[in-house]
């Protein structure tokens, strides 16, 4: 006892240092200005803001997992729901902390929503995330008194699936709808953020609660880790079609000749890789789905901890490659002054915004667990 009370302490203490960091990051943001950030007229679109799309969507994955039992009546995963919808209201916290430094002040993000322009997809996100947040903790306020299935709670049960639906197309068409920039423009950017929303939000899931039963040292019940089974399925369904999406993703840009495209490539191969596949796609992708086809690895915590724990670095990667690759082509009269292609490294600040916005989340994750009974299950 006194051994876990020591961990949870230090670990306190590592999440208090590393929210403290952030908050020093944030205030030279709020006094010295948006230049402390590695960006300029070309390439705007940096790590906080990707930070901020794969927290956005690994909580609306996290919200779309919770509908099955509160939606659509799956009494199977009834022991999971109170908490997956606090990790997402958690995960969605941490989205909002980067976005709002990355937009050089958080009052920004009230006086988008309070100025509202309906033909802008970025105001419909911004719009429809916060409103998923307002009625995600509604209904875990709902859970934790005891509600389960009344009337009020399953308006809120289909009110906050309806928003992790689109929440995630919204975050696609924002680079959809962007003509000049060849390589986003589309709508296969919604349908890949919505795949890479349930992948995401599985694989948190499965690494979550992993990590949570060797912590405890009690394992998992009997009920959670069938559960869990179905889970490691959804997650392996939901990298298979992601791997498809990258693979058709990948062929038609080594057969164009576009300039747009041939920059792209040229700047997504920076971090390396092999052939024409990213070192993040064989990494966080191909590697971790390969590790779930065997049998003998799959059906072991340890090879779903590290096939999760892999998906969830490598999709990070996967959105910072698409989010900075796109912009990396300068056009109009910034061609000019420009080379062909931008290169890009996070300066100091925005590691300390995407610290501080991982910290809050584990924080708000940490005392969830300790104080808030995330394992309450309805009694039938």
């Amino acid at each position: 006892m006194s051994r876990s009370k020591s961990a949870y302490w230090i670990w306190m203490g590592l999440l208090g240092v590393a929210i403290l960091a952030g908050l020093v990051a944030a205030f030279q943001l709020f006094t010295k200005g948006h230049y402390l950030f590695n960006a300029n007229d070309v390439l705007m679109w940096s790590l906080p803001l990707g930070v901020y799309i794969y927290l956005a969507l690994t909580s609306t994955g996290l919200t779309l997992l919770a509908s099955l039992p509160l939606v659509f009546g799956i009494q199977k995963y009834e022991p999971l729901a109170k908490r997956l919808v606090f990790l997402a209201i958690a995960t969605l916290v941490g989205a909002f902390v980067s976005i709002g430094l990355e937009l050089g002040n958080v009052w920004h993000m009230f006086y988008i929503m309070l100025s509202p322009n309906l033909s802008s997809p970025i105001w419909w996100m911004g719009f429809i995330y916060s409103v998923e947040l307002v009625v995600l903790a509604v209904k875990f306020w709902r859970l934790h008194v005891g509600d389960w299935h009344s009337p009020l709670g399953k308006v809120l049960g289909h009110a906050s699936f309806l928003a992790a639906i689109v929440a995630p197309l919204m975050i696609g068409s924002v680079f959809g709808l962007t003509e000049s920039r060849v390589t986003y423009f589309g709508p296969v950017m919604s349908i890949y953020c919505l795949m890479m929303a349930i992948l995401s939000g599985a694989a948190l899931c499965l690494f979550y609660n992993l990590v949570l039963a060797r912590i405890g040292g009690s394992g998992l019940s009997e009920s959670i880790y069938a559960i869990q089974d179905d889970m490691a399925r959804i997650f392996t369904w939901a990298m298979g079609l992601v791997i498809v999406f990258t693979l058709v993703k990948v062929a038609i840009e080594s057969a164009t000749v576009i300039p747009d495209f041939l920059n792209y490539h040229k700047y997504a191969q920076i971090f390396g890789g092999i052939g024409n596949l990213n070192t993040e796609v064989i990494l966080g992708l191909l590697l971790p789905f390969v590790l779930m086809a065997i049998p003998s690895i799959r059906s072991t915590d340890a090879g779903r901890m590290l096939a999760s724990g892999l998906v969830l670095v490598g999709t990070l990667a996967m959105h910072m490659e698409i989010l900075l690759a796109g912009q990396s082509r300068p056009i109009g009269p910034k061609a000019e002054q420009y080379p062909d292609y931008i290169q890009y490294f996070p300066s100091i600040y925005e590691w300390l915004v995407m610290l501080l916005a991982v910290a809050v989340a584990l924080l708000l994750y940490t005392l969830g667990e300790r104080y808030l009974k995330l394992e309450a299950a309805p009694e039938h």
